[in-house]
């Protein structure tokens, strides 16, 4: 085992809040089996461009299962519902914008089962990841409308336009399903069995979208509150109503007559524990939360996303927890100029190793390969190769899933081309995955 040298600052990297210094082995020894995956993200076409033609977009496609292979890597992670809309022939949505540059029009070939058919060839699984609340993605002030200029905008197939008193506002001027909503719960639950039982994909995916990042805007959600579950705070209202999503859909997978497994990724802090506020004199946090600052977002707290129910109930065949994050992050205070520590790689992966090995869920890594840069601690081409060593340590780690797959052959970033040629020279060989 060797110390991981601090590439900004000097001296070596320590675990937050510790002196204890994180080791990673000298040698990293390639899996027999292990799931390596990429994000394939086509909402606002940020893997690929739009179609111009179906042999150049098919050939595009081609060359992307090829350079999956070429990592060694044996998973994609498609997006097939970006913005309630669809990258295969639905019932219930419409053709996606992203495809053709205009909602519900036929591409002349259903993209996911083409895909599933050209990634099984190369023994290449595809889990469809799964958008379950957003309708759009840009800010609507941004294109002048309202939500009903928006809504008319859309395709009429698109659930969204037929049922717009199930339709919210954010702060950031774009437009969500009602999560408190019965009907859109159901709505969801059954887009996601469609696919799963039309289309041989390992896995319906969800990723950390649940209750968006920015603040809805609802004028009438104290009355589904009052109405549906009187007995609970806001906070747990909502957390309710997501879990009332996923319960339905682990239900309705289950009930299929055949195995597709259900996953999800969750943003990479469920909840910070207890200690780091009570340090600093704040409220809020939970025994047995991930060691990082008080201050860092939590996803059961602004998503309102209680995953760790999710695998206590046995709802979840896998967890890909968005580590994102380097093995030394830390700010300069604006304050008074000192370094503040605050998420820390290692760490949040030790608390995502426990709490599964606690649930018996599978688990799988969220590496951001698109965070580097030319400036800073992702400025060193090893950061990814040494998150790879650290995750070697654990033999409950069933996999990596890479975000996003532009990434992998962009070449305009010296320390991600060069952490590209590593990755290669760790993953050598195809192996099957978990």
């Amino acid at each position: 085992m060797k110390k991981i040298n601090r590439f900004i600052r000097g001296g070596f990297v320590n675990y937050y809040d510790s002196e204890k210094l994180v080791e990673i082995p000298e040698k990293f020894v390639e899996k027999s089996q292990e799931t390596r995956g990429v994000w394939f993200s086509t909402v606002a076409n940020i893997d690929f461009e739009v179609m111009k033609d179906v042999e150049s977009f098919q050939t595009y496609l081609k060359n992307v299962i090829r350079t999956v292979k070429a990592y060694h890597m044996n998973t994609i992670v498609f997006q097939v519902r970006p913005t309630n809309d669809a990258f295969y022939e639905s019932q219930e949505n419409p053709w996606s914008r992203f495809i053709t540059g205009e909602e519900d029009q036929n591409p002349g070939f259903d993209v996911l089962e083409w895909v599933i058919q050209e990634a099984t060839k190369q023994g290449i699984d595809v889990h469809a990841w799964f958008n379950p609340y957003r309708v759009t993605h840009v800010k609507m002030s941004e294109l002048g409308k309202d939500k009903a200029t928006m809504l008319a905008s859309l395709s009429p197939k698109n659930w969204a336009r037929r049922h717009p008193e199930c339709v919210l506002e954010t702060s950031e001027s774009k437009l969500i399903l009602d999560p408190a909503s019965v009907e859109v719960q159901q709505f969801v639950a059954h887009s996601a069995t469609e696919i799963a039982a039309k289309y041989g994909v390992k896995a319906i995916h969800i990723d950390d979208y649940f209750y968006p990042y920015e603040a809805i805007i609802d004028p009438h959600e104290e009355e589904k509150h009052q109405a549906r579950y009187p007995e609970l705070s806001l906070a747990d209202f909502r957390r309710q109503n997501v879990t009332d999503l996923m319960g339905l859909i682990a239900k309705q997978l289950k009930a299929l007559p055949k195995t597709v497994e259900f996953g999800i990724s969750p943003f990479g802090i469920y909840r910070t524990d207890l200690k780091q506020f009570e340090k600093n004199g704040k409220k809020g946090g939970w025994i047995g939360g991930s060691q990082n600052h008080y201050s860092c977002f939590q996803g059961y707290e602004g998503l309102y996303a209680d995953v760790l129910l999710w695998m206590k109930n046995g709802w979840l065949d896998y967890v890909v927890p968005q580590v994102y994050f380097d093995f030394d992050n830390y700010v300069i205070s604006k304050e008074d100029g000192s370094e503040v520590e605050r998420v820390k790689y290692a760490d949040l992966v030790d608390w995502w190793v426990s709490i599964c090995q606690e649930t018996n869920t599978k688990l799988y890594i969220g590496q951001g390969f698109y965070r580097y840069s030319d400036k800073g601690n992702w400025s060193n081409p090893e950061e990814i190769p040494n998150q790879l060593k650290y995750n070697s340590k654990f033999p409950s780690i069933a996999g990596t899933v890479f975000f996003t797959y532009r990434d992998f052959v962009k070449t305009t970033i010296p320390a991600q081309v060069e952490a590209q040629k590593t990755l290669k020279t760790m993953w050598t060989k195809d192996v099957r995955p978990q």
